[in-house]
């Protein structure tokens, strides 16, 4: 029982959200975050249901998340636009067969009777399009492709760009869409784009923590600088320093056969020092990465003005004016508000031209009128 339709409005997307954002991203989560991560070593494999844990290939997880964000930002895209060209085609074709207008009967000139379709009126060509309801599933399917190429975008940097060429087909289609199936939608004003801005902004702080946990945990970047620093510059036998020897225990139950895995352990299958000492460079890369990239994006934010500044003039400058104008139709002898000076300061001092008071054509330059000279005073 919200208190008012926005509030209804912004709370339902709210959870629409996140019921797609676990049902669309728990996938990419699990093989970033989870898979292989539990899996154990020979002769003590770890088990969920007596099923023994999932464990990444050979390649390591990181091709498994680009491989499945590759066939989401292709395969599924080029799908999803499909569909929605097709659909409302389809949708509208019934529409307008439930419609259908009579027919009436005429003659021709041979004299045989036939069936001609009586001509709509464009407001009844109009009443037989679809109903336009509205933007949030354009709206989702934005911001859902947002947290794609953002939230994983470490594992798959040409993400972005089939999301580019995505959005340029599908902003034609779209277009084509609403102009010839729907009808014209009913205008209302709004202030912003509601709760689909804070939502942007969380998806944009999880993205920068998540890629630098992925670059960090999931990739090979952090070992391979740490055995660079320490082993061999050349990373001569960086593969064989990531595996390690099956225990003793589990080669004398296979007849004294061992194998190699991908951790860093003992023959006892306990960690070594360097498993302690990357887990601890890890930890620290991400906190310096997620405090670098905030500071950058806070100083961005800060040096670019959220209203460009020859907006801010034309609004300065109609501010005056509707003052202006507002003082014309009282007496002559009212005075400006303090805040009316000022405006009027930064207008003289940028050089801008309002039109002179009682003149419709002739427009006076601002920088000609002395500082304590009150224009609107003076009419």
């Amino acid at each position: 029982m919200h208190p008012t339709q926005t509030k209804y409005e912004d709370m339902f997307i709210l959870k629409v959200f996140i019921f797609q954002f676990v049902n669309f991203y728990s996938s990419p989560v699990y093989i970033t975050f989870f898979k292989g991560r539990f899996v154990g070593y020979p002769g003590n494999y770890k088990t969920l249901f007596g099923v023994r844990n999932e464990d990444c290939g050979a390649g390591g997880c990181l091709i498994e998340l680009a491989q499945e964000l590759l066939v989401i930002m292709v395969g599924k895209q080029l799908i999803n636009n499909i569909q929605e060209f097709i659909f409302p085609k389809a949708k509208s074709w019934w529409q307008k067969k439930k419609m259908h207008p009579q027919l009436k009967e005429k003659k021709d000139t041979a004299g045989e009777e036939s069936q001609i379709e009586e001509d709509a009126s464009p407001w009844e060509a109009d009443y037989q399009l679809l109903v336009c309801e509205g933007l949030f599933s354009e709206y989702l399917e934005m911001v859902l492709q947002f947290g794609f190429i953002t939230i994983f975008v470490a594992a798959c940097p040409l993400a972005p760009l089939f999301a580019l060429i995505n959005n340029w087909v599908e902003i034609r289609l779209d277009a084509q869409k609403f102009v010839t199936e729907y009808r014209r939608p009913v205008v209302e004003r709004a202030q912003d784009i509601g709760i689909w801005f804070p939502i942007l902004q969380f998806i944009t702080h999880t993205a920068v923590l998540s890629n630098a946990f992925l670059i960090a945990f999931t990739s090979s970047f952090v070992p391979r600088l740490y055995y660079r620093y320490t082993r061999d510059n050349t990373l001569s036998g960086f593969v064989n320093f990531t595996l390690a020897t099956s225990p003793q225990s589990y080669s004398q139950q296979h007849h004294n056969t061992s194998c190699r895995y991908q951790s860093f352990r003992d023959d006892k299958g306990e960690y070594l020092p360097e498993y302690f000492h990357l887990l601890a460079i890890r930890l620290s890369f991400v906190i310096i990465f997620e405090h670098v990239v905030f500071f950058i994006g806070r100083l961005i934010d800060m040096m670019v003005s959220d209203i460009p500044e020859e907006v801010e003039m034309k609004m300065k400058r109609e501010h005056y004016m509707a003052k202006e104008a507002l003082a014309e139709n009282q007496s002559l002898g009212r005075t400006m508000i303090p805040g009316d000076k000022d405006i009027l300061s930064d207008l003289r001092q940028r050089g801008s031209r309002v039109p002179q008071p009682g003149s419709d054509s002739q427009p006076l330059d601002l920088k000609e009128i002395p500082e304590e000279t009150d224009p609107i005073s003076s009419c």
